[in-house]
């Protein structure tokens, strides 16, 4: 079996907000995964790009962050690709309340949900 990883070098200045993050993921998701093509994706749903983070030194909001689960998943979905979502970083109390807003956002738009699991399972 394979194992691979997306490997692609993209630099933000100390302070990006959402506008540039969201569009460099934008891009270079789709990019790494027309490239890649991946049987499952493990995605690293750090928060310490989250505005005043003391580590991360991006200004992302917390609906920024919000839109990046959905780009990423939305890309995932979009080529039957099981993903598997992993959170780290950040280093706010308000962390954990933008995880669960993410989570709910996704299962609203259909991007998780029971039905899903199921119907990977049974293929």
């Amino acid at each position: 079996f394979f194992l691979g990883a997306i490997k692609r070098k993209v630099e933000l200045e100390w302070g990006t907000g959402d506008t540039e993050y969201l569009q460099k993921v934008h891009t270079h998701v789709e990019g790494a995964l027309n490239e890649l093509k991946p049987d499952i994706i493990v995605y690293n749903a750090g928060t310490d790009i989250l505005d005043g983070d003391p580590l991360g030194g991006l200004a992302i909001s917390p609906q920024g962050i919000v839109k990046r689960d959905e780009v990423v998943f939305k890309a995932a979905r979009s080529r039957r690709i099981p993903i598997l979502m992993v959170t780290s970083g950040g280093y706010q109390k308000r962390t954990a309340r933008i995880i669960a807003d993410s989570i709910l956002n996704l299962h609203n738009l259909g991007l998780i949900d029971k039905e899903l699991v199921t119907s990977g399972a049974e293929n």
